[in-house]
């Protein structure tokens, strides 16, 4: 009798396991929105990666977290050379230069451990021209060139809240 209880237990556990996993509910759950290229607030998400595209439809602008004062106290229109810093260890720290002012045409070196603090568009105009770059880059540089005009945000992809800024681009 004790076998067939058991038996009878664990198709039941299977049923319901096999139910709860079918697509027949056309209606998708919060859960599934942050992996399948969903929009959530008007970021784009793939596989956890937000700000990169994964193909879904992006409504527009999303706002900087650098104010105008920041982004014009670090001007850099006189043709100066832009370089972002941030840590080559996990510890999150702001990056270095973080708002800044740079003429279209202008190259950003963005300079780090990408492994431990993956860099990712966030915010700004769009399309924005900051790739999203999780592995370590030569010299542990990445040289974005600045072709448009507007202004365009970036953050850590693991410390969102402690590692932002952006870039204003301008004629």
């Amino acid at each position: 009798m004790r076998p067939l209880v058991f038996a009878l237990s664990t198709m039941l556990v299977l049923a319901g396991l096999v139910s709860a996993c079918s697509d027949d509910d056309p209606v998708a759950s919060s859960a599934d929105a942050g992996s399948d290229g969903a929009t959530d607030a008007g970021r784009t998400t793939e596989a956890g990666h937000d700000g990169h595209d994964s193909g879904a439809v992006d409504p527009g602008p999303r706002p900087i977290r650098c104010t105008d004062e920041e982004l014009a106290e670090n001007d850099m229109t006189d043709g100066g050379a832009l370089v972002v810093t941030f840590l080559k260890t996990a510890n999150p720290k702001q990056y270095e230069n973080r708002c800044a002012t740079v003429k279209v045409g202008a190259s950003v070196t963005f300079t780090g451990s990408f492994t431990q603090h993956p860099l990712q568009a966030a915010g700004g105009d769009l399309p924005n021209p900051i790739p999203y770059t999780a592995e370590d880059q030569p010299d542990d540089k990445l040289v974005v060139t600045m072709t448009t005009p507007g202004t365009f945000g970036y953050e850590c992809e693991f410390h969102p809240t402690l590692m932002f800024g952006a870039i204003r681009v301008v004629p």
